[in-house]
């Protein structure tokens, strides 16, 4: 006499595995109609009774499909007739020999799942066979052996019958099993010998391997996206890993469509990064190798060198020149918004959040380019965060669940010394070597002079625009006292110096009268031998400082030292009013 009762471990790890692969709900019957085995939704739905005879008509059959569950004749007497909560049912007689010893059902309870079984319903029943037969050999008591490599066989057939890349892990994330589709999903690499860790988002497979079930969580695999589902399979009560799915999908409903860009012809490609000089040609020629590439860039440089203009130059002269560069200064964000501005939030996230939640600069960047200028001003607390999202490619709203995948390109730029500050503990260590991967140094404009001719006939141009003016050229007198000058403000300094210039002038050419008298006296101090001796004394880092500070004072001493004339400072000065305040606080230590 054979006992099925004896094998309820086994027949609840069968209808666990058959909901992780097949996304169908699962029960087992003895002839007496007795439960002895389902998934949970099926036992919250249907209870652990069942009409009986709907399994004798099975029994009696072998096959039975229940379309419409409540409303045939066999579920006459049903506690559910006319009302049933399943939407579909495929039942299945198992028998050793010629005995029918129970009944396997595969049911719905979605309109979706009613949908996916009918449209395909000869997988279900072929799947419905492949198990049902299993468990009866199971049952039956075969040679051990035998019986193992059929069921390794059953479940690789089964696997390969889910139109989803399917895996399974062990208690360690080691992969141990994958279908066809998930075996040329990771063709890149021999899946086998890999871990989950190597494939899949890391915090979800750590859940995984807590024995968590997940549901829809969307990533990114390759270029490709994906709902990523995992069920834990329990041996004897104990976790011995889990089944993972990942059903295809179109892109992610939170990533919008590209940001309208301006026509080709206005956007700034290398070629419009100008000037002559042996270091600017050297970062044009890395800048056009490095376009092509999806690696992490960090531009360091004085401020106003033109970090911003370099990363939007090889943004649009790469792979990702069609979709959005969102700029990102991280000195202008209050420190209470920067986690919502960066990875945005949930409908609900918090007082006043938006409804139907809202996207962050990362969603924003999807397919294109971030640029995080000052990255040095970023809260540490949120260093963290931005690193795993580098390390995962896949990020999590405040308030949110679902990881959500991004593919972008993360630029960085500072005008800290980074390394500097990881000693202080101020930057993370690991934060900056992930995004240092590729450091680019652009020099101060008085190391290239060589380039301030060209510049400053470009800016003519552009305040002519703006100023409604035709200057047509600049005087030799004043080249060379641009020549003569230490530019604390690099080439934004001397893009406003031209905008004035070019308001001023009286005639169409700018003469040593029509700069500011600001500019003249402080190059009348400094003069062309300091100017000489500054280029190669080996302080010279410190005297730059030192002549930025001096600039800082002159502007504040013009503008006033109220709030009011700190705001002008640090416009005419081309700097954010917070890092301002920071040089302000550093001159007040040095002395």
């Amino acid at each position: 006499m054979i006992n099925i009762h004896a094998h309820k471990k086994d027949l609840k790890r069968a209808v666990e595995m058959i909901k992780a692969m097949l996304d169908v709900d699962a029960a087992i019957f003895d002839i007496d109609s007795t439960l002895l085995a389902a998934t949970d939704e099926y036992s919250r739905q249907k209870g652990h009774r069942v009409h009986a005879p709907s399994i004798q008509e099975v029994l009696a059959n072998g096959n039975v499909v229940v379309n419409k569950p409540g409303h045939m004749s066999s579920c006459n007497g049903c506690r559910f007739i006319g009302n049933c909560p399943a939407k579909i049912e495929i039942l299945k007689r198992f028998s050793t020999g010629s005995t029918p010893i129970g009944v396997m059902t595969l049911t719905s309870f979605t309109r979706q799942g009613h949908e996916k079984i009918v449209s395909d319903t000869t997988v279900y029943v072929q799947a419905l066979n492949l198990f049902s037969d299993w468990i009866a050999d199971l049952i039956e008591g075969r040679d051990k052996a035998q019986a193992f490599a059929e069921s390794q066989e059953t479940l690789n057939t089964l696997m390969d019958l889910s139109q989803d890349a399917v895996l399974t892990i062990d208690t360690r994330g080691l992969v141990t099993r994958g279908n066809a589709r998930a075996l040329k999903l990771f063709a890149f690499c021999d899946l086998y010998t890999r871990s989950a860790f190597n494939i899949l988002p890391q915090p979800l497979v750590e859940k995984t391997l807590e024995a968590s079930p997940i549901k829809g969580a969307k990533i990114r695999v390759n270029t490709l996206e994906f709902f990523l589902s995992a069920r834990p399979v329990n041996t004897q009560g104990s976790f011995s890993g889990a089944v993972i799915t990942l059903a295809s999908t179109r892109k992610i409903n939170a990533a919008p469509p590209p940001l309208p860009q301006s026509p080709r012809n206005n956007t700034p490609g290398l070629d419009n990064i100008l000037g002559s000089s042996s270091a600017i040609i050297q970062i044009k020629k890395m800048g056009v190798q490095l376009s092509k590439s999806n690696s992490t860039l960090l531009i360091t440089g004085e401020t106003g060198t033109g970090k911003g203009l370099l990363a939007k130059a090889i943004h649009y002269s790469g792979n990702r020149k069609d979709h959005p560069f969102i700029p990102v200064n991280c000195a202008s964000i209050p420190d209470t918004l920067f986690e919502s501005e960066l990875f945005g939030y949930e409908e609900g996230a918090f007082t006043r959040a938006k409804k139907g939640g809202k996207p962050g600069k990362f969603e924003l960047a999807h397919q294109g380019t971030l640029f995080l200028d000052e990255i040095g001003e970023m809260p540490l607390h949120l260093q963290a965060k931005l690193l795993n999202v580098l390390q995962d490619n896949c990020l999590q709203r405040i308030g949110g669940v679902d990881f959500l995948p991004v593919d972008l390109r993360v630029i960085a730029a500072s005008n800290q010394d980074l390394e500097a500050m990881v000693h202080d503990k101020t930057f993370r260590s690991d934060l900056f070597y992930r995004l240092n991967v590729i450091p680019l140094v652009l020099p101060p404009l008085c190391l290239r002079k060589k380039d301030i001719p060209v510049l400053a006939r470009a800016f003519v141009k552009t305040a002519n625009i703006r100023a409604n003016k035709s200057i047509k050229s600049i005087s030799p007198k004043v080249l060379n006292l641009f020549s003569d000058h230490d530019w604390p403000g690099n080439i934004r300094e001397l893009q406003n110096l031209i905008e004035y210039s070019v308001n001023m002038a009286k005639t169409q050419t700018i003469c040593p009268h029509d700069l500011p008298e600001r500019f003249l006296n402080h190059t009348r101090k400094v003069g062309p031998k300091a100017l000489e001796r500054k280029e190669t004394h080996p302080n010279f880092r410190q005297r730059a400082s030192m002549a930025q500070a001096q600039a800082i004072m002159e502007n504040l001493d013009h503008f006033g030292h109220d709030v009011k004339g700190k705001t002008q400072t640090a416009k005419n000065l081309g700097i954010s009013l917070r890092t301002l305040y920071r040089k302000l606080a550093t001159m007040e230590t040095d002395s």
